[in-house]
């Protein structure tokens, strides 16, 4: 049986969301610190580089969107990869913190959108139709081994040389793992997919016809509001505990070299739960997925309210990373199951700007502990954001097959 093309196009985007997400989203936390102290100003204003980094992927995301449903996405990694590269290397140079607000609201977020996950799942729903929710699992893992293995080096980069001179090697490693791959393996007309394998073993697939969507067609479909609802308040809820999590830590009396170990070990539990979501979504009522997720993050935080153990710890980070490792692959799954495949990265791209509220989570953290001393309010208020996604999972329609 031949190789089909599609696994190897999933290995490179597989790559460059680890390097994108890895650096850009997962190691954010270890320069929470060195800024603080650098510029002299507190973790919540600090934050501030993270939210306009979040806003500003949120109202870019729909522009990429529509680029990937129409450009070479081959074209928008490397541009991306590039971006992000030159971000890096400005940010290593920054004299003051709003100079790092100008840098991550521009040169970071183009790279973290168009050589991030909005353009991977966007690959795995191109190349991939019977095993499409597989696919988009496992894409998805990227973004996990990046949590996993980025963080350890950024924390041992960052003790050996400092913050500034590792952002010069994270920018030329951005340049050299993503490029010259993206390049070779991944095809400038984005590949035809899964569907001309199997037609050529004379299988008999089906699409849906091109349903020409509009944004006003998108924005009437009662299911984008839906997934609006459920995934805005979960990934802020979500958002807050992980870019807290080293701060926190350190507030538990563990050092910096302890919480990157915590990062990892999210990040590995993620790798699991993205193949075990991305299976269970071909086949389950997506509803009932949602829910596992949402409970999940809801234990994690009543734990977090206790006076923790490592080892206790490390089990919870373990829960947050089971719960985050449903995230993107079910909502590609809601997605390509309730809008035409043709407009996915379109819709996908569309869900940017409504869950930029998401980027409040890390800010509410942080500033609950500045003004509070202890995280404990700012787990329950983060728990109680999470009302609205249990009502958007029991208003969410039937699994619908293609």
């Amino acid at each position: 049986m031949l190789w089909y093309r599609g696994w190897s196009v999933l290995a490179v985007a597989m790559l460059f969301q680890a390097v994108t997400f890895g650096i850009g989203i997962y190691s954010f936390t270890f320069w929470v610190a060195p800024w603080s102290v650098e510029f002299g100003v507190g973790r919540s204003d600090v934050m501030t580089v993270y939210v306009t980094m979040q806003v500003c992927m949120g109202l870019f995301s729909p522009l990429a969107g529509r680029a990937m449903d129409r450009l070479s996405i081959r074209g928008l990694i490397i541009a991306g990869a590039l971006c992000l590269a030159l971000g890096l290397a400005l940010a290593g140079r920054a004299a003051a913190l709003w100079h790092l607000n100008l840098i991550y609201g521009t040169l970071v977020v183009a790279g973290l959108v168009l050589a991030g996950p909005l353009a991977g799942q966007t690959l795995a729903a191109r190349w991939f139709s019977r095993r499409r929710g597989v696919a988009l699992g496992v894409v998805t893992i990227g973004t996990s081994i990046g949590g996993f293995t980025v963080p350890l080096l950024v924390t041992a980069l960052h003790t050996e040389l400092g913050w500034r001179p590792t952002n010069d090697l994270l920018a030329l490693l951005v340049v050299v793992a993503i490029v010259p791959l993206t390049w070779w393996l991944v095809d400038s007309d984005q590949g035809r997919g899964e569907k001309v394998s199997q037609e050529a073993q004379g299988v008999s697939v089906t699409e849906p016809s091109a349903s020409g969507l509009t944004t006003r067609d998108v924005l009437r479909q009662r299911v984008f509001w839906l997934t609006v609802l459920f995934v805005t308040p979960m990934a802020a809820a979500f958002g807050g505990a992980q870019q807290n999590l080293a701060p926190y830590a350190a507030d538990l009396g563990f050092d910096a070299e302890a919480a990157g170990y915590l990062v990892s070990v999210m990040a590995l539990v993620m790798i699991g739960a993205k193949v075990f979501f991305g299976a269970l979504a071909d086949r389950c009522d997506l509803r009932i997925l949602l829910g596992l997720t949402l409970g999940g993050l809801v234990v994690a935080f009543g734990a977090m309210l206790t006076e923790l153990s490592y080892p206790i710890l490390v089990l919870v980070c373990a829960l947050l990373g089971f719960v985050a490792g449903g995230f993107l692959p079910l909502l590609g799954a809601i997605v390509s199951q309730n809008f035409d495949i043709r407009t996915f990265g379109q819709v996908m791209g569309m869900l940017g700007p409504f869950t930029t509220l998401a980027a409040s989570g890390p800010w509410l953290a942080g500033y609950l502990r500045d003004t509070g001393g202890s995280y404990d309010l700012a787990w329950i208020s983060l728990g109680a954001l999470l009302i609205p996604s249990a009502f958007a999972v029991a208003l969410m329609p039937a699994r619908r097959r293609p």
